[in-house]
């Protein structure tokens, strides 16, 4: 092999008369043009075997949507079992205690709201609530029944007595489901009703020949004589 052609001088080289530390200027010029592209090789091959490969924006949005899936599953789960209805003992109920509950706590609020509507609708007439109760799976107490006491009594005068009745009987039918006590109930006081209002007709147009102070007495009559009677509102009986 020639080197002179690379030189492009006029004197001529074996390959065996020159080596690494040959000062002639075929050999300088040699290893001036491979100096670069050794040191190039030398310092990228360590950093290809060694580079990781990039992530991308997508991925490493991904890995974060994971991320915060998986976390915000396990939160659910635990958010979950903790609020799930447990016994008395602390162990979590089977399907058939839990729908129980659920039956219970539902009866408890129709309870609650029907009798409340009865003395709300009752005022002055109506008496404090009453519950009977049922404990539940999980050891709580549900109102299962209620009642409300109620004043059915006759006024001194037959239109008191009609105040008392119409109010009795609006706080009997106060509920949207009215049980079958609540309807006797407010069928008394329309009896009273009734009664009261024969009365006052007869006191405003069947004594006429009646002197003032035989009017006065009939009047006072029933009053006097009537008995105040009451009744129990309740409801699921």
């Amino acid at each position: 092999m020639s080197i002179s052609s690379v030189a492009g001088g006029s004197s001529s080289y074996g390959f065996s008369m020159h080596g690494a530390n040959c000062q002639c200027p075929a050999c300088q010029a040699l290893r001036s043009q491979a100096a670069p592209v050794s040191s190039a090789s030398a310092s990228s091959s360590p950093q290809t075997a060694n580079a990781a490969p990039p992530t991308s924006a997508g991925d490493k949005a991904g890995n974060d949507a994971s991320s915060q899936n998986g976390s915000g599953n396990a939160q659910t789960s635990q958010q979950t079992n903790a609020a799930a209805p447990k016994g008395p003992d602390g162990k979590p109920l089977n399907d058939a205690q839990q729908k129980e509950v659920e039956d219970l706590r539902s009866r408890d609020v129709d309870v609650r709201r029907h009798e409340a509507a009865h003395q709300a609708a009752g005022g002055a007439l109506a008496g404090a609530a009453s519950f009977t109760y049922q404990q539940g799976p999980d050891g709580k107490q549900y109102a299962i029944g209620g009642e409300v006491p109620i004043r059915l009594s006759q006024g001194s005068t037959p239109q008191e007595t009609i105040q008392n009745a119409q109010t009795v009987r609006a706080a009997a039918l106060a509920p949207s489901d009215p049980s079958g006590q609540d309807r006797a109930v407010a069928a008394e006081a329309s009896q009273m009703e009734q009664q009261a209002r024969a009365q006052q007709f007869q006191q405003q147009h069947g004594n006429q020949n009646l002197s003032p102070l035989q009017k006065m007495q009939q009047a006072a009559a029933p009053a006097g004589s009537a008995q105040a009677k009451g009744g129990n509102i309740d409801t699921y009986a």
